[in-house]
């Protein structure tokens, strides 16, 4: 096939590929993506946060996705509708859409699993015979980012039990709150999360601070990679969504809370230098592990130093039949995660 040599050049081997079939490259304009990539070779591009994910149009039998990958589940959607869950092992490297009808289809890869599961790369599509790709669909024109921990990676919320012997296939981040909020209000939205993180201090540290809390992570474009740098001018959010706090307070020795306030506030100021225009709403508990005041204290702060479009949204108890995976919200617990959120947005970003 004249496309081997060429990704044989990049470094890239492929699998197996029928003559008739057709290699698309990583770069092509007509594959959207959404979330963080590493371009650094963009034949290659590099990706590890949760709900990152891939938008074609496509009339074909099938659709490949090359993705050099081991570790990380992704959710398959054609036209809206689930089709299947890919469970990724190394070494094999093609994924593909099957049974495909004659029509044209928009079909939606996205990334279940957080960036704890590792980085992944993907390498192009593999077209099925006489298949054809088209514009991709359009963007959303509002955009909301999700931060924080467990809660907004989606820890655990396919789970049916408190206990989990794995991790790994209940999972979804792209069913946490944001996802939800996202869909709900017609907008494309990136998942910016990692479990156990806190602002000053992870879950279960001995002492009342961490050494690498979720802060430090936020800048990166590959959460893995502690050197890459996000580029925040490519993309700037109408809102952005916090939810950080259980992990500093959960377990003793819980976080001095004027550490915690000093080093949120630093947090927003830094969020507020790149998205200017930004709506910011922190979302936390009501009641255990009881740290709400201490997030109001940081929206006051915020709000008496100029910046009025720093707000609070608090949420109640979730019931024991609402969690799953050690004690995380289940999917329908982070659906009412979203109902609380989706008015609070409305009325503060004026959207219908």
């Amino acid at each position: 096939m004249k496309f081997k040599l060429f990704f044989a050049l990049l470094g890239i081997t492929l699998p197996s590929i029928g003559a008739a079939q057709t290699m698309v490259p990583a770069d092509d304009p007509r594959i959207q993506t959404t979330g963080r990539f590493d371009l650094s070779n963009p034949k290659a591009p590099r990706f590890d946060w949760a709900g990152s994910a891939f938008d074609v149009r496509y009339k074909g039998k099938s659709l490949g996705f090359l993705l050099e990958d081991g570790k990380n589940n992704y959710d398959v959607y054609v036209d809206g509708k689930l089709v299947s869950t890919w469970v990724t092992q190394a070494p094999q490297t093609l994924y593909s859409v099957e049974g495909l009808s004659k029509a044209k289809h928009t079909i939606h890869v996205v990334k279940r699993t957080e960036a704890l599961w590792g980085i992944a790369t993907f390498k192009g599509l593999v077209l099925s015979k006489g298949g054809t790709l088209f514009d991709p669909p359009a963007r959303p024109k509002r955009k909301i980012e999700v931060v924080g921990d467990s809660f907004v990676a989606g820890y655990g919320d396919e789970a049916t039990t408190l206990k989990c012997l794995d991790l790994r296939p209940y999972q979804n981040a792209d069913k946490a709150f944001g996802g939800f909020l996202a869909r709900d209000l017609k907008a494309e939205y990136q998942n910016i999360s990692y479990s156990g993180r806190g602002i000053v201090r992870n879950y279960g540290e001995k002492s009342r601070t961490s050494p690498e809390p979720f802060p430090p992570l936020y800048d990166r474009t590959l959460c893995g990679v502690p050197q890459s740098r996000w580029d925040f001018s490519k993309w700037k959010p109408d809102a952005v969504v916090i939810h950080l706090g259980d992990n500093d307070f959960s377990t003793e020795p819980r976080a001095d809370s004027k550490n915690y306030e000093e080093n949120y506030l630093q947090f927003l100021k830094h969020i507020r230098g790149n998205y200017p225009q930004a709506s910011i709403f922190l979302f936390a508990p009501n009641g255990w592990p009881n740290f709400r005041q201490f997030v109001e204290e940081v929206v006051k702060a915020r709000n008496g130093a100029g910046d009025k479009k720093v707000y609070f949204v608090g949420y109640g108890e979730i019931p024991q039949g609402d969690l799953g995976c050690d004690w995380h919200p289940q999917v329908k617990a982070q659906r009412k995660f979203a109902d609380i959120l989706m008015p609070v947005l409305k009325e503060k970003l004026g959207w219908n």
